[in-house]
């Protein structure tokens, strides 16, 4: 085998690499939150869906509208963490693919 095709191969193999184990912490990773009163807990999966949600006991009590905005609080906490978590991994690969293409034969 040519030495630039295999040179081309040992990198595809490790991006799929790094596509596989990216995928594989989204289908594994959760971020849980909580609103600033500890009354509602919501979890949202590696591709940020909603996947569970707490409400304390007597907290319906309180009427919709708190509910709401603790609910969304408690969202945004999650939804920010997880945000967060995404652009970590996305500066990783841009990383990774850079090294690649600076790698590869004439890159």
């Amino acid at each position: 085998m040519h030495p630039d095709v295999a040179a081309v191969l040992r990198q595809a193999e490790r991006l799929q690499s790094l596509m596989d184990e990216q995928l594989h912490k989204m289908n594994n990773q959760t971020f849980t939150a909580t609103d600033d009163a500890e009354t509602v807990e919501v979890t949202l999966n590696g591709h940020h869906h909603l996947t569970g949600t707490f409400i304390a006991d007597g907290l319906l009590r309180l009427g919709a509208e708190t509910v709401e905005t603790r609910l969304n609080e408690a969202l945004q906490k999650a939804t920010d963490a997880a945000t967060k978590s995404i652009q970590l991994d996305r500066d990783r690969i841009d990383a990774v693919v850079a090294d690649i293409t600076a790698e590869l034969p004439n890159g």
